[in-house]
């Protein structure tokens, strides 16, 4: 890797290094060793710029959970009509393929997550905005005259959260039978049951990609 020229690009190069070791090692297993033969410095380069190894780990989980949420509410801010938020946010929340390493990120900190409570904090947090950010949206299509439900709102964002959650890790499992393509369209079938609404559909406000974080895979 090239020299950065400032702290803050050393740092964000550990981070990248730190992400793609955790792909590789798994969270269990990751030693320092790992992530500075990844980003080609010595061990103690990433002791001088990381206090700990776990400083470094929040801060690859809060990029992948920038990936999941942020980047989500920023696509879904930039469009008007919910059914467009709803298609675009389901389509960005599942995993571009089984080796899209920020989806594998994550469900390394979620399978830790029994034994370190940080981190059960940490996907719990993430797991919350993102019902908030689907209850957001179901509730301006409510507004907007798309959407009637049968079941609350809160209810109807939790259950997209889960199936994205359930259906990601089939993908990044390899499962030949669940690309992703064929996970979204799942999504959707209950989004639209969900919402009472036929216009949820997978050709519908695909965005650039820019706006998807793909690049990351």
């Amino acid at each position: 890797m090239a020299r950065p020229r400032n702290q803050t690009a050393r740092r964000e190069q550990l981070v990248h290094a730190a992400t793609a070791a955790v792909g590789r090692h798994g969270l269990a297993q990751l030693r320092v060793a790992d992530i500075a033969e990844v980003a080609g410095v010595a061990r103690g380069s990433v002791s001088y710029y990381f206090s700990d190894l776990g400083d470094l780990l929040r801060q690859v989980y809060q990029q992948a959970a920038d990936r999941f949420y942020t980047s989500r509410t920023d696509t879904a801010s930039r469009l008007d009509d919910a059914r467009d938020k709803l298609v675009a946010c389901a389509r960005l929340g599942l995993p571009a393929g089984p080796d899209d390493e920020l989806a594998v990120v994550l469900y390394e900190f979620c399978s830790a997550a029994r034994d370190e409570g940080q981190y059960a904090a940490l996907a719990q947090s993430l797991y919350d905005r993102q019902v908030a950010m689907y209850g957001s949206i179901l509730e301006i299509g409510r507004a907007q005259g798309h959407f009637r439900f049968t079941e609350s709102i809160p209810d109807v964002a939790a259950n997209l959260v889960t199936l994205e959650d359930g259906y990601g890790l089939h993908i990044v499992s390899r499962n030949a039978s669940l690309p992703p393509e064929r996970a979204l369209a799942l999504v959707l079938a209950h989004a639209r049951q969900a919402t009472d609404c036929p216009d949820l559909r997978p050709d519908r406000a695909v965005p650039d990609h820019d706006d998807t974080g793909e690049g990351t895979a």
